[in-house]
């Protein structure tokens, strides 16, 4: 479990407990900042090339108004990496031990959480597509409800294939723990 504790998460029930807390793959991080980085790398050899080639189309710009362009080019892709950022490291996915709880990051000032209940799970699937997610081991979990949200999908989660036998785990020991309830109620009803 990383350093997430009850602490952090306040909406815990009286006996749950974290199990796994995720984020998505670090090659997903990764693989957004590479476009960003060839942008700017693009966009800052187009500066240095541009007058080299066309010095008189140059001439004719107000270097006010170019410096303006520059500047407000370097800062929207400044910002654009701070939203990459903002939703890789909001978007959450909160495994307890009595459910699953996604929180998702959407812009700067928008969140969506919500949460399934072992109990509702009806399929787990794993996907793993392409090569470099089958050689950094990250990929979907894609989970099969039977609740008012059809379908629950973990994206590009590191050890897919863990996180789905912990999710089949947990579910076959809380319909372990209902089908006892379920049990005793029933024994108390007809001995009773």
């Amino acid at each position: 479990m990383n350093n997430f504790s009850k602490f952090h998460f306040k909406d815990l029930e009286k006996n749950e407990t974290i199990i796994n807390v995720l984020h998505r793959h670090w090659f997903y991080l990764l693989l957004q900042y590479i476009i960003v980085i060839a942008v700017m790398v693009i966009f800052m050899a187009g500066i240095f090339v541009l007058p080299a080639l066309y010095p008189d189309f140059l001439k004719e710009l107000d270097p006010a108004l170019t410096s303006f362009g520059i500047n407000f080019f370097i800062l929207a892709l400044w910002i654009y990496s701070f939203m990459i950022w903002i939703d890789y490291y909001f978007d959450i996915w909160i495994i307890t031990s009595e459910r699953i709880i996604n929180i998702e990051q959407k812009g700067l000032f928008s969140r969506k959480a919500s949460e399934l209940r072992f109990r509702k799970i009806q399929d787990v699937t794993t996907e793993v597509v392409g090569f470099l997610p089958t050689i950094f081991n990250y990929g979907d979990v894609k989970i099969q409800t039977a609740g008012e949200q059809n379908e629950f999908i973990f994206r590009t989660i590191p050890d897919p294939y863990i996180i789905k036998n912990v999710i089949m785990d947990l579910q076959k020991k809380n319909e372990g723990r209902i089908g006892d309830k379920l049990e005793s109620i029933i024994k108390d009803e007809i001995g009773g």
